[in-house]
């Protein structure tokens, strides 16, 4: 309930982050730009607020060494 609450709330402030930038005259081009980096942070909050809402998950029992995947192959990268 409360990731709803907050969706709501963020999605209230972009909307009017939008006006705002639309009144003050600020060009469609560094608008979309503010407006884009908020709306990822706006994802981010959200995520952020789901994940501490949601109940821990069980500890999964241990499994044998020969039957966890195989790790994954370094590949060295160039400086």
């Amino acid at each position: 309930m409360a990731v709803e609450s907050t969706a709501i709330v963020l999605t209230e402030r972009i909307d009017a982050l939008a006006a705002a930038l639309r009144a003050a005259g600020v060009s469609p081009e560094r608008s979309s730009m503010l407006l884009a980096s908020a709306a990822a942070a706006t994802m981010h909050a959200l995520t952020l607020d789901a994940l501490l809402e949601a109940p821990p998950k069980a500890a999964s029992p241990a499994r044998p060494a020969a039957a966890r995947a195989p790790a994954a192959a370094t590949v060295p990268l160039a400086a």
